[in-house]
């Protein structure tokens, strides 16, 4: 049994210290505590994902570029970011987030008003966001929030992470994802609360939103209808979704009593906004994401080595459609 001064284990603080502050390897550490260097290994790992143990590294360089520069050729984009593919769907949400905070830095300047898609690949970003204080920022969402247990279901609470991570400022649009019905939907968005913040955000310099599919797991607003409400969605020809809005193979709206009963942005006012950061990987979004670059609704794209690949073996050929 492992065991350090009649305890089972040490803490891991004590480990990591040891480690990172004073450089013993994981042998030294290992017969200092009774312990396994095994056993060292998993410590210094659980530290690390508990948060005990941050590690930043000081570097611009870009993991796939082969991958990056291709996808530019290939589809109307003025950048592309891969990160690595992986099969736990925890760790590559941490990963894709990480790789779409890195992105969204490069776009950020003085007094940028960054307006915020409701998406579980955009909750995963500002655990990895660097502070931003001095830059004066602004995070206004750009849907109103659902209700129920959080699970990046509230734009308002995704809006104050980003917020406080980067030291900047959030905006709270005070309304429902989706409205009851049709006239209760005119109703919120006659508030005046809430036309201020859509307006805010139509305004916003960057803006960054999952793209969800069509399937039941496609994405925040697809879990939150009926199945007769995705069945209509699907057959008015639905390909997926961007910040709530789904849109066609044309990049098209699709009209119905879902658009018209969100309270977000349409699709002209996120196509206004000039830098569009998309996010998100996996085969069932593929040909979101397709028709989403193809169309103009992103122009920036974040996504992992598989997605990027299978992108590029759909794309027939470039396109020169403006960004």
């Amino acid at each position: 049994m492992d065991r350090t001064n009649g305890q089972k284990q040490p803490p891991l603080g004590k480990i990591a210290r040891l480690y990172y502050e004073h450089g013993l390897t994981h042998q030294e550490i290992a017969d200092l505590c009774g312990l396994s260097r095994i056993k060292v290994t998993r410590l210094l790992a659980e530290a690390r994902r508990v948060g005990i143990v941050e590690i930043t590294v000081h570097s611009d360089d870009h993991l796939f570029v082969g991958l990056e520069s291709a996808l530019g050729q290939a589809y109307p984009l003025r950048q592309a970011w891969v990160g690595p593919t992986f099969a736990d769907e925890a760790r590559a949400l941490h990963s894709l987030g990480a790789v779409a905070a890195e992105c969204i830095g490069t776009f950020l300047e003085e007094g940028t008003t960054v307006a915020v898609g409701l998406s579980g690949s955009v909750a995963a970003i500002p655990g990895h966001l660097r502070p931003a204080a001095a830059l004066n920022l602004g995070i206004v969402p750009l849907t109103g929030s659902r209700g129920g247990i959080s699970r990046a279901a509230s734009s308002h609470e995704l809006a104050l992470a980003f917020a406080a991570a980067v030291g900047g400022h959030a905006y709270h649009l005070p309304a429902p994802l989706l409205a009851r019905n049709v006239e209760a939907a005119q109703v919120w968005r006659e508030d005046p609360a809430v036309q201020e913040t859509l307006e805010r955000a139509a305004s916003a310099d960057v803006l960054i939103a999952g793209i969800g599919g069509t399937d039941t797991d496609g994405g925040v607003l697809v879990q939150g209808l009926s199945p007769t409400e995705l069945a209509g969605i699907r057959e008015r020809g639905a390909v997926g979704d961007i910040a709530g809005r789904f849109f066609d193979a044309n990049g098209a709206a699709v009209a119905g009593e879902v658009d018209e009963r969100l309270i977000g942005l349409d699709l002209d006012q996120l196509r206004s906004v000039p830098v569009r950061i998309g996010v998100a990987r996996g085969a069932d979004k593929r040909p979101a994401l397709d028709v989403a670059v193809r169309q103009g609704l992103i122009n920036v794209l974040v996504t992992d080595v598989s997605t990027a690949e299978g992108l590029l073996a759909s794309a027939d050929a470039p396109t020169d459609r403006p960004v």
